[in-house]
């Protein structure tokens, strides 16, 4: 980015300040909840003793079926599925932080001259949706959103290098989408073609965010033994607030790449 990198936490930079508040104490709530006032049955001692049991036999371990999660009582699911709604909602408060970026952008850039600005593609061609359009868009992503994120759940684990090579491109999808520049399904296509000659610089970033991510997740599971009423509100907090740092960082590079497509003129300056 050309902009100083720190400007990337800067979260509380996007209008008059009061939508980034909301939707950060949004998120430290719904990552408090899992800790305050879960739902379900948090006790999976009897699943824990029985998968020690199985990782200290061989043969206990090869034979172990799909049965064997009956270790695990209805109220065990039932927190488990508290926990990943609240991490669903954490990342989906970052696709919100995109969207509500790139058109606050577009409205305070949309009047520049073609030569003052020194983009390919001057602001005042790109579009801001409408605050209709957008919760519109908003809704149909957080459908078709939770699908991805239940199935993209299960195949990280499998695929995880894999993810981490094309995430600079799938990072744009919702940029794609929630700006209006694309529809739901043209926004695959198109996410691709935007990241074309950025693609190197996104993956430092992106690598960045998600190192700062692990370092502050490491920190709070050290403190869990330790000060457990601090590391319960700090961890949701280094999750809100990485998320929204990482929604601000694809809002920002994804209005630089449409005005300056391919990366074929240096920019000095990211207003």
């Amino acid at each position: 980015m050309t902009n100083s990198v720190f400007d990337i936490f800067r979260i509380d930079r996007l209008g008059k300040g009061i939508f980034s508040k909301l939707i950060f104490t949004f998120g430290l709530l719904v990552g408090i909840s899992v800790y305050f006032c879960p739902l379900g049955d948090t006790d999976f001692s009897a699943f824990i003793a029985w998968f020690e049991s199985a990782m200290s036999s061989y043969d206990a371990m090869m034979n172990a079926s799909y049965a064997d999660l009956s270790m695990l009582t209805p109220g065990n699911y039932i927190f488990l599925g508290h926990v990943m709604a609240s991490n669903f909602l954490i990342i989906f408060c970052s696709f919100v932080y995109t969207a509500v970026y790139i058109r606050q952008y577009r409205k305070e850039h949309g009047l520049m001259d073609p030569g003052d600005s020194g983009y390919l593609i001057p602001p005042r061609f790109l579009k801001p949706l409408t605050v209709g359009r957008l919760v519109l868009r908003m809704i149909i992503f957080f459908c078709f959103s939770l699908i991805i994120f239940i199935s993209a759940t299960i195949g990280v684990l499998y695929l995880f290098l894999i993810f981490i090579i094309i995430l600079p491109y799938i990072s744009m999808y919702p940029a794609c989408y929630l700006s209006g520049d694309s529809g739901l399904i043209s926004s695959f296509s198109e996410m691709i073609k935007v990241v074309k000659g950025y693609y190197l610089v996104n993956s430092r970033n992106i690598l960045l965010i998600l190192s700062i991510l692990v370092v502050g997740n490491w920190i709070s599971s050290a403190l869990m033994s330790l000060v457990p009423s601090i590391a319960y509100v700090l961890r949701p907090l280094i999750q809100v607030f990485i998320s929204l740092s990482y929604g601000r960082y694809i809002g920002k590079v994804y209005c630089r790449m449409r005005e300056v497509p391919g990366g074929l003129i240096r920019v000095t300056e990211l207003p």
